[in-house]
C-alpha cells in the first residue's frame, strides 16, 4: 500500500488557524474501484493539547481468500504546532512494527524498527491530514525513520489545492481552500491505483 521524506524546498502553506482541524476524517479506501478497508483520523483538543488518532485497516480479498491484510494504528499528541509524542502500532500480513516518539530537550526522540533516532526539534510523522506540516523535517509514521520527498503544489478551481510527494513516499492530496483533507491516491506494491474517497 505504501511507498516511502526531507521536503527540498519550503513551499507555501495553506491558511488555516490553529484549532480550526475538523473533528474527523472518514476514508473508504478504494483499489481499482473496489472498497478494500478504511482510514480514520478522529481529532480532539482538551487541555492545550490535540491529540490525532488514526486508525487504518484494509483487507484485500481474492476469489473469496484474503492475500493482503494491514491494520495501522497510529496516535499524534501535539502542543501548538510542536509534536509531543507518537505511539504507532503496524501489521502487515501478521508482519508487526512498533514505533514510539517524544520530544526532549530540542530533538524529538524515535524508538522504532529502524533502530533509535535523534531528529529535529521540529520534525513531524507523514500524516496527510495537516498539509501545514510539509515544509518540516517529515519521518516515516510506521518506522521513525527520516524521508526524503520533493513537493509539488497545484492550485486547482474553487480553491482546492493538490499536494503532491514523490521521492521516498509517493502520494497525492487534495485540500480545500482551508486545508481541510478532501482525498487521497498512490500506487499500490502492485501497480494499482489506490485512493481515498470521503465517507
Amino acid at each position: 500500500m505504501r511507498r516511502r521524506h526531507l521536503p527540498l524546498l519550503a513551499l507555501p502553506l495553506l491558511a488555516r488557524p490553529a484549532g480550526a482541524a475538523p473533528s474527523a476524517y472518514r476514508f473508504r479506501i478504494m483499489r481499482e474501484g473496489s472498497a478494500i478497508g478504511t482510514h480514520q483520523v478522529t481529532i480532539a483538543e482538551a487541555g492545550g493539547q490535540l491529540t490525532a488518532r488514526t486508525e487504518v485497516a484494509v483487507q484485500v480479498k481474492l476469489v473469496g481468500i484474503t492475500v493482503f491484510r494491514l491494520t495501522h494504528s497510529f496516535t499524534e499528541v501535539w502542543a501548538g504546532d510542536r509534536l509531543r509524542s507518537i505511539t504507532s502500532h503496524h501489521d502487515r500480513n501478521g508482519t508487526v512494527k512498533d514505533m514510539t516518539a517524544r520530544a526532549e530537550g530540542g530533538a524529538i526522540l524515535v524508538q522504532g524498527p529502524e533502530g533509535p533516532q535523534r531528529l529535529a526539534a521540529e520534525a513531524a510523522p507523514l500524516s496527510w491530514w495537516d498539509p501545514r506540516r510539509f515544509d518540516r523535517p517529515l519521518f516515516d509514521s510506521e518506522t521513525g525513520k527520516p524521508l526524503r520527498l520533493q513537493w509539488s503544489r497545484s492550485p486547482m478551481a474553487g480553491g482546492l489545492v493538490t499536494w503532491r510527494a514523490t521521492g521516498d513516499e509517493e502520494g497525492e492530496g487534495q485540500y480545500a481552500a482551508d486545508g481541510t483533507w478532501l482525498a487521497w491516491r498512490t500506487r499500490g506494491d502492485d501497480g494499482s491505483l489506490v485512493t481515498y474517497e470521503r465517507s
